[in-house]
């Protein structure tokens, strides 16, 4: 089968459960693609490659008896490099865990393989999930722009071919983050339907778990398989996937308050789709929730406090094993006060609230997934039209970071592409345990956008710059 790489993981499953196509093919086919682009992207930190084979030939004896794992048998995929594989090293992109090695795997890692998933390689992060760069990983769509972080590992090597599907986290939009500026479905679960059991966190109430795909189906399939309750991590729901609704498109909010900055080609687009959903018979309503700045500022009080709290050991130990910004950021975190963290929690319950409230009259609750295309990584400022300067870290995460602080599950859907070939996203917010019908609303949002994928073609030449 020709272009076996530009199949989406649920078409690759599907073809070798017909027996068109074995493990093995599916895992070569990935490893060449690595071959190909990790020059450009350097996405995959460590491949497992020997380890995959074995894996897909066990996958492929299998399915010669008759027996099949789930609804991902055979299917490589790659995981970011937080999240713990048996016998793997976890790093985490920080110098604090050279040489580490996991020694069993996560619980979300030990779903997946239930469900028949070989994991390929590991991802990169940005240090400690502590950032939106992602070092030294570069975009596919345009090598010379970055992918986004924290999980932006996952997202180029998805965009790139090199895997079927990715695992990322997302604790102020790194899931979603690079999603958008990969062209990806990027879904960032209801906080507690996803174990973080073996994930190194950021900041432990609101790290989640979340896939990173090429479709709405793939990301349906991989959310399904990892859900679910876990009694090693106290977080855990025990009902976590509502049954789909079939959401109607009738009464959509649009988060207004964060429809500013925007790059004019990102907002014609977002502005097109919304101007079809109102041709489709909706009726939008733009809805004032939250200050921006204000959630920013809450979140990073929070996320500062929990992450510094858990690196207060290696900060006193080993300072000097942290790069510059991380080590920044967590001495920060630890200057913040007992009364700054209390104000912080206290006023995300009201987000919480009035975000219930949106969604408790609304159908669909749809908002940016960035206010700009992939920014180049050498650029920490973002100049708007208006002569508005921004930093950039703190922009990418300004439309995301609402749903980090309240828990509730949001996905990143590609809906068009900027006239110089960059994707651009929509972003879809639901009611708690509602990925199930998130994802319909997405898949609907996107019809009505005219999203047509495409594949990024590899850089003939090295193009980043120093």
């Amino acid at each position: 089968m020709s272009a076996t790489h530009r199949l989406s993981l649920t078409e690759a499953a599907a073809a070798v459960r017909s027996r068109r196509l074995s493990a093995v093919d599916l895992v070569e086919t990935c490893l060449r693609r690595i071959e190909l682009w990790e020059p450009h992207v350097a996405a995959l930190p460590f491949v497992m490659a020997e380890r995959a084979l074995e894996d897909a030939a066990a996958c492929d004896a299998e399915a010669s008896a008759g027996d099949w794992r789930g609804p991902l048998h055979g299917v490589p995929i790659v995981v970011k490099d937080l999240i713990d594989v048996a016998r793997a090293p976890t790093e985490a992109g920080s110098r604090q865990l050279a040489a580490n090695v996991a020694a069993e795997d996560a619980t979300v890692i030990g779903r997946l393989r239930s469900a028949g998933a070989i994991i390929l390689a590991k991802a990169n992060t940005h240090e400690f999930a502590y950032g939106a760069l992602t070092p030294p990983t570069r975009n596919p769509w345009n090598t010379d722009r970055m992918p986004g972080g924290s999980s932006g590992g996952s997202g180029a090597a998805v965009a790139s071919g090199e895997a079927f599907g990715a695992l990322g986290t997302d604790s102020a939009g790194s899931v979603r983050e690079p999603s958008a500026l990969c062209g990806l479905v990027g879904l960032k679960p209801t906080y507690g339907n996803v174990s973080c059991r073996g994930v190194i966190p950021l900041a432990w109430s609101l790290d989640t778990v979340g896939p990173m795909t090429r479709t709405i189906e793939d990301s349906r399939v991989l959310i399904e398989a990892m859900v679910g309750r876990d009694p090693a991590d106290p977080a855990t729901h025990s009902a976590c996937l509502r049954p789909p609704s079939r959401p109607r498109l009738r009464r959509v909010a649009l988060l207004g308050e964060l429809m500013t900055p925007m790059e004019p080609e990102v907002g014609a687009l977002l502005g097109s789709v919304l101007d079809r959903l109102s041709d489709s018979g909706a009726e939008i309503e733009e809805v004032q929730v939250v200050d921006p700045d204000e959630v920013i500022a809450t979140i990073f009080v929070i996320l500062a406090s929990e992450a510094s709290a858990y690196h207060r050991r290696w900060l006193q130990e080993h300072p000097e094993r942290y790069g510059d910004d991380v080590l920044a950021y967590l001495e920060l975190g630890m200057r913040l006060s007992a009364a700054d963290y209390v104000d912080a929690q206290r006023l995300r319950a009201v987000y919480r609230d009035r975000l219930n409230q949106v969604l408790g009259a609304a159908d669909l609750v749809v908002a940016p997934s960035h206010h700009v295309t992939a920014p180049f990584p050498d650029r920490e400022e973002l100049v708007f039209p208006d002569g508005t300067v921004l930093p950039r870290d703190l922009t990418l995460i300004r439309p995301l970071s609402l749903c980090s602080l309240t828990g509730h599950p949001a996905a990143s859907i590609p809906v068009g592409w900027s006239p110089d070939g960059l994707p651009v996203g929509c972003q879809v917010i639901g009611r708690p345990h509602a990925e199930r019908d998130i994802l319909d609303s997405g898949a609907a949002v996107q019809d009505l956008a005219g999203w047509e994928p495409r594949s990024p073609r590899p850089p003939t030449t090295d193009r980043r710059t120093p």
